[in-house]
């Protein structure tokens, strides 16, 4: 397999992975393609890479693949604020999990992905029970 033939697969494979967190599996209107280049690698050899982001209510996440030719590539993900605290001129963000180019990877980001955007529950006062046990 040639480098270029490898490249499209790598792509074409994450692609495949992005369909299935997208809604009928239209990509398009899920991610935003911030960079789509390749080159030398500063490794040695050629690297593509790919930058996207998904976006949430209140978070953008900043995943970037990186397809290299003499190495397992990378994938990997950030995650930021979409806009600032209270009081606060920056947006706050966070490493999300990263490694190989791998399946194994992608399911890290996304797990982290949705660890990221649950909600804890408020705790449930005594009272609010007991007005709720009085109910039944």
């Amino acid at each position: 397999m040639s480098k270029t033939e490898r490249e499209a697969s790598k792509v074409n494979q994450l692609e495949q992975w992005i369909k299935d967190i997208c809604r009928y599996d239209r990509v398009d209107d899920f991610i935003q393609v911030i960079d789509e280049s390749g080159g030398p690698s500063k490794r040695g050899g050629s690297e593509l890479r790919f930058t996207f982001n998904i976006y949430t209510e209140t978070h953008r996440y900043r995943i970037t693949a990186l397809d290299r030719s003499k190495d397992e590539g990378y994938l990997g993900c950030t995650v930021s604020n979409r806009k600032p605290r209270a009081g606060e001129d920056w947006t706050r963000g966070n490493d999300l999990p990263d490694g190989k180019f791998t399946r194994e990877t992608w399911e890290q980001i996304k797990n982290g992905i949705i660890t990221y955007e649950l909600i804890k529950l408020a705790p449930k006062k005594e009272a609010i029970v007991d007005e709720e046990k009085k109910k039944k």
